[in-house]
């Protein structure tokens, strides 16, 4: 039997339209098919359609030399003024080029301020001496809680000329001594603690015996006087930082000088130090003999390791002032001058010497202690001439509190 196609049930067949009276109209001719594709291509691309709103451009004509008051199509895709057109926004997207310049710029001043920062950190580091501070003896103490830093400033003139010794009073005396000693207290957790050590104090020097604790410096040097602080206080030195006559001097000055406030005016005819009462920049000569003034102090010593204390708190708070440590150049000519006058045991860290100077800059600012070891008697008589005695008791009471991180019951 033939296979008559139009009789399969199961292929789908074409409907013709139907005109409006229910009867099958004539197949649609291809105008129809462009009409019906047009109206499609207008509703997508949200052109009026029919029975809308007429056709915008409907009364426009072509005069051969362009449309009629010079409108045009504005989005450059053929699609009337102010309608959307199929082929993207109504207004062409513009890069955002602005903002990426902005960043860019930003993106580089910081990694020029980054990169100046840390030329001035390194110049500064790169500027330090080194010294051998290490004590050769085996006997040290053991490990305690925090960290110990020895701050010493001698009397060396070794790099200082004729001229200048005169100009500053240092005298001609060749050799160097330890003219100030302090012992810096880095707790685990807490306050910093800044002890004073009389230069004069009377202790036992290992392999030398009874004598002023500044003979250690001028008999062992930089070993020796750290074996000697460790024997004294059995405390372990961790870090070790000097600076000598000369170095002070460049270091004030790096900073512009350094204000103190006197209570009442200074004089010592010996060094020709005159200092009126009040807040003062001290500089040169007179910052120099200022700290060591110790003959017209009715206190002696102790007023001498007070006023040292004092400046050398001041000193640090110049020195890390936001105006020296955020300005690249400031923070390279003052680290570069500090440096060269500083000298650093071989031991000792960059991250040791940051935290020297965040803890000074934290006693100059009230927070922390600064002490000086308990007295018995400041005068004491022995071979080696008048001397500084300790109190055993309350200096021990001192030295274990520190050494295992309990609250202080000296005052200061």
């Amino acid at each position: 039997m033939p296979h008559r196609p139009e009789d399969d049930w199961t292929r789908p067949m074409p409907r013709t339209p139907r005109a409006p009276d229910g009867n099958q109209g004539p197949p649609p001719s291809w105008e129809d098919d462009w009409t019906t594709d047009r109206q499609r291509r207008e509703r997508d691309d949200g052109w009026p359609q029919e029975g809308g709103h007429t056709d915008p451009w409907q009364d426009e004509q072509w005069d051969g030399d362009g449309w009629p008051d010079d409108r045009r199509p504005r989005d450059g895709r053929g699609s009337p003024p102010g309608q959307r057109s199929r082929y993207g926004s109504r207004h062409p997207r513009r890069p955002r080029y602005g903002l990426r310049r902005v960043s860019v710029l930003v993106l580089l001043v910081i990694g020029l301020y980054v990169a100046a920062m840390v030329w001035a950190v390194a110049a500064s580091w790169l500027a330090i001496g080194e010294v051998d501070a290490t004590p050769t003896t085996e006997n040290r103490p053991g490990s305690a809680s925090g960290s110990n830093i020895l701050l010493v400033g001698t009397d060396s003139r070794s790099s200082l000329t004729r001229e200048q010794r005169n100009e500053l009073k240092t005298g001609h005396t060749e050799g160097s001594r330890a003219d100030t000693i302090m012992l810096l207290h880095l707790p685990s957790g807490g306050e910093p603690t800044l002890v004073s050590i009389p230069r004069d104090s009377y202790v036992d020097i290992p392999g030398r015996g009874m004598n002023k604790i500044n003979a250690a410096y001028s008999n062992g040097g930089p070993p020796l006087l750290v074996d000697t602080v460790e024997q004294s206080t059995d405390l372990p030195v961790d870090g070790y930082l000097e600076v000598g006559f000369d170095g002070f001097v460049d270091v004030v000055a790096a900073v512009g000088g350094v204000e103190m406030c006197l209570p009442e005016p200074v004089v010592e005819e010996r060094s020709d130090l005159d200092l009126p009462a009040g807040c003062q920049d001290l500089e040169g000569k007179d910052a120099l003999n200022y700290v060591r003034m110790r003959y017209s102090d009715p206190r002696g010593d102790l007023g001498r390791v007070e006023r040292q204390r004092e400046f050398l708190s001041s000193l640090v708070g110049e020195m890390t002032s936001p105006s020296t440590l955020l300005v690249p150049w400031e923070l390279h000519a003052a680290g570069t001058a500090t440096g060269a006058s500083l000298r650093r045991g071989e031991d000792t860290s960059a991250w040791e010497m940051t935290r020297v100077g965040l803890a000074m800059r934290s006693i100059s600012g009230g927070s922390g202690q600064s002490i000086t070891v308990p007295i018995a008697d400041t005068d004491y008589a022995t071979a080696a001439g008048s001397t500084v005695l300790w109190d055993e008791a309350e200096a021990g009471e001192l030295f274990e509190a520190l050494r295992e991180g309990e609250p202080l019951t000296v005052e200061p």
